[in-house]
């Protein structure tokens, strides 16, 4: 990483805690809200899912959008989205009103989730994924916080919506930020002078098709886990709603120490191997988790699926950015666009399940996706070595 990238990295590790910190504080404070304002699970699925929609449809965008207006446009504006979401939400009990403030926010996650990808894979050394797991393992530190604090409000008897005007504060500072920084070093022309790659050309590749399969997979089930394993808690084990948003940073603490772990220990190239390999633990130790019928040894198994879960997402990303040079940006918001679509049908799905079958038949659901998005990583480590066959 060149010196006058630094500055700029060490502001998206920052803006990447604060994402964290305000993914899961939807998913802590689940219990609270639906029992203040009287929600069903479907009611709330949908709020939730509404954040992961307005995902979607940003993190598509953005990787045209990067090309037209350069990363920092998009990044700043993403905040600032964020500012008004997340000012808005809880400030009365109508679902719709709700649903219009978690869609800003997750237009604005959207924004900063494609221009940090973009920019970490052009400070990467070729065939590694070091700066982009450190990156991403910014997010579980937010993402551990951020129950922590919710939890801490509701032990105490204090409004859990002050977690959300305090966090619309905070992103607008750095969206202030952000808008004084340089993105010279990274916003550069495609490799081959092509600027605006054709989105139908890139689909012709399977391995961004099951690139963008396991990125959906994974998304969809961690963050429907992260979403809903408060109330799981609640519902199965009989614990207290501030004492089960703990069990939020407990799974995102895996996934904290699995990305830091990586980054840190691991400096080969053989990432289609990890994917793989980790994929596995996620699914086993999830399934462990709802075999289980005390929640320490559910905690257990949650934590360990954590460390599954890790470094999924971020190794999926270098791959794509190593392997798609030309268009990256528009590959990389594709790809990352299955995760908008992942976060917005899981957590929807689930909460029909849950209110059917109750919520423990739910984590089942997440239990067989997981499984599949194993399946989907080891097609893209059979294409990685065909492909590096096919060109030696």
């Amino acid at each position: 990483m060149e010196r006058e990238q630094r500055g700029l990295f060490s502001a998206l590790l920052l803006n990447f805690i604060v994402f964290g910190f305000t993914v899961t504080i939807f998913g802590a404070t689940v219990p609270t809200v639906i029992r203040q304002f009287d929600w069903s699970y479907l009611a709330t699925g949908i709020v939730l899912s509404a954040s992961a929609m307005g995902y979607f449809f940003s993190s598509f965008l953005s990787g045209f959008l990067i090309q037209r207006a350069g990363p920092k446009i998009v990044v700043v504006t993403g905040l600032v989205l964020q500012v008004v979401g997340l000012g808005l939400f809880g400030a009365n009990g109508s679902v719709a009103f709700n649903i219009m403030a978690t869609f800003l926010v997750g237009m604005g996650h959207g924004g900063t989730e494609v221009v940090t990808n973009f920019c970490v894979v052009r400070m990467e050394r070729p065939g590694q994924s070091r700066l982009m797991n450190l990156m991403h393992a910014a997010f579980p530190v937010g993402a551990i916080l951020g129950p922590v604090f919710v939890g801490w409000l509701v032990g105490t008897g204090q409004s859990w919506q002050l977690v959300f005007r305090s966090m619309s504060a905070t992103t607008g500072l750095l969206a202030v930020g952000f808008s004084f920084l340089n993105f010279g070093t990274v916003d550069l022309e495609d490799e081959d002078g092509e600027t605006r790659p054709r989105l139908g050309n890139l689909l012709g590749h399977p391995l961004l098709i099951f690139l963008f399969l396991t990125i959906f997979l994974y998304v969809g089930s961690e963050i429907g886990v992260s979403s809903w394993i408060s109330e799981y808690y609640v519902r199965v084990f009989g614990s207290s709603p501030a004492s089960a948003a703990y069990m939020v940073s407990i799974f995102w603490g895996g996934i904290l120490i699995g990305r830091l772990g990586t980054s840190l220990l691991y400096r080969g190239v053989r990432q289609a191997e990890i994917l793989l390999a980790l994929s596995c633990v996620a699914f086993g130790s999830l399934l462990l988790s709802l075999l289980a019928g005390n929640p320490t040894i559910a905690a257990a198994g949650f934590f360990v699926s954590g460390l599954g879960y890790s470094v999924i997402y971020p190794v999926d990303m270098a791959i794509v950015g190593e392997r798609f040079k030309r268009g990256q940006s528009v590959a990389l918001g594709f790809v990352s666009t299955g995760g908008g679509i992942g976060s917005f049908s899981f957590p929807f799905i689930m909460a029909a399940i849950a209110d059917a079958f109750g919520i423990r038949n739910g984590f089942w659901f997440y239990v067989v996706t997981t499984l599949v998005m194993a399946l989907s990583a080891g097609t893209v480590l059979w294409l990685v070595r065909k492909i590096d066959g096919n060109n030696s």
